[in-house]
């Protein structure tokens, strides 16, 4: 049986196209990477993206290892659409068309030209790869928002592409248990921002 932790990846910077992190997401992924000490992770992955793989660095950098990989398929939904600047939702105004749609639950506002079938595909090839290429205790994969939506939502067969708003750092658990079913353990753990295990 092997457990995957779904991160999402820390805060970045805000207003640019390949966001690095911001100084609020260096300490995300810090206290992250300081809490996964306390379990047994025999794999770390992550998407390609820039906001993604210093993440994962910072985590491997706290649990005194390496990133095993960067998995492509991992990446966000935004990368199959022409480029534009990423906008924190936290750093969006109140009156932001997005942030209005964030809180009345209309996600998919911000995809309305998205091909929703081969993303959702991408994702289950991402899954898919994940689980038979390290078939070990526990991997740690470090992705997207949208990416973390698209998995956990085809596992629970939630009719919306968008339908949570997974917290940076996030961790949110799948099984494949034997006779290759996908189970959810949990949505959007986010206690190492809160607490220590010490």
């Amino acid at each position: 049986m092997t457990e995957l932790l779904l991160i999402r990846h820390a805060l970045p910077v805000s207003g640019v196209q390949t966001p690095g992190l911001s100084e609020v997401g260096v300490e995300q992924a810090r206290r992250l990477g300081t809490w996964l000490k306390g379990e047994e992770v025999d794999a770390l992955v992550t998407s390609p993206m820039r906001r993604a793989v210093e993440t994962g660095q910072i985590i491997a950098e706290q649990m005194g290892r390496g990133i095993d990989a960067t998995v492509d398929d991992l990446r966000e939904w935004d990368t199959d659409l022409p480029p534009a600047a990423y906008v924190a939702v936290e750093e969006m105004g109140p009156m932001d068309p997005r942030a209005i749609a964030m809180a009345e639950g209309r996600y998919d506002d911000f995809v309305p030209n998205l091909d929703r079938d081969a993303f959702r595909a991408r994702v289950a090839r991402a899954l898919d790869e994940v689980f038979d290429r390290w078939p070990v205790t526990r991997v740690a994969a470090v992705c997207h928002g949208g990416m973390l939506n698209a998995a956990i939502g085809g596992v629970l067969e939630v009719p919306a592409l968008f339908w949570c708003n997974p917290g940076y750092t996030s961790v949110s658990r799948l099984r494949r248990v034997p006779g290759g079913r996908t189970v959810v353990v949990s949505v959007n753990e986010t206690a190492h921002l809160f607490a220590s295990r010490d």
